[in-house]
């Protein structure tokens, strides 16, 4: 998994996203317009979303250190080979992403959580908790439910398909995968996405 990016920001940080000298960020602060802590050596520290605030109420553009990428993608798959062949080709053929990986259920359901992707490929046979289950799992939390689902498998029995598409996913693909093939259900994936007018979300 991508680290997330800093929620605690300093001076400095702050005057860089902003292009501005460090002592108006320390002005702000000290005149109570941007809220900030204090370290036990006397170090200003600031919450991201407390400078987003800031941003919104003094007109600021938004820096793109601050700005949520267009697109996440979770992968899931439990053979770390091909999730980072799939997570290179997928940011390839879409730059503005921002590529997650999980190589079991468990992980895969946490950065779900933490992450929140428009799209994940998924595999259905994993160790523990398999792909069924974080599908029911994610289509069954209102805060993740609007995610597509794409499911893979080596399998390509139609009652596996019939399974997973009874719990929420929106495509059945086979390995070896196509990459073309994927593509297309991830753009078929976000074109429903935009049409019933879901915003990307920022995770928590």
């Amino acid at each position: 998994m991508r680290a997330r990016r800093r929620d605690i920001l300093s001076t400095f940080d702050v005057a860089r996203m902003l292009g501005v000298a460090v002592s108006s960020v320390s002005k702000w602060v000290d005149e109570g317009e941007l809220p900030a802590a204090r370290t036990p050596g006397g170090h200003r520290r600031i919450g991201k979303e407390d400078l987003l605030q800031f941003l919104h109420e003094h007109k600021f553009k938004m820096p793109p250190d601050l700005q949520s990428p267009a697109l996440r993608i979770l992968v899931v798959d439990a053979e770390k080979s091909v999730a980072k062949w799939l997570a290179e080709e997928i940011g390839a053929r879409y730059p503005q992403s921002e590529v997650s990986l999980a190589h079991d259920g468990y992980s895969a359901g946490e950065i779900v959580g933490l992450v929140k992707p428009a799209v994940i490929i998924l595999d259905l046979h994993m160790p523990g908790i398999d792909g069924f289950e974080v599908c029911r799992r994610i289509k069954a939390n209102p805060h993740t439910m609007q995610a597509a689902v794409i499911a893979v498998t080596a399998d390509p029995n139609p009652k596996l398909k019939a399974r997973i598409m009874k719990l929420g996913a929106r495509a059945y693909l086979t390995k070896p995968l196509d990459v073309d093939a994927l593509a297309a259900e991830i753009d078929k994936a976000l074109a429903a996405r935009s049409k019933s007018g879901v915003a990307p979300e920022t995770p928590n």
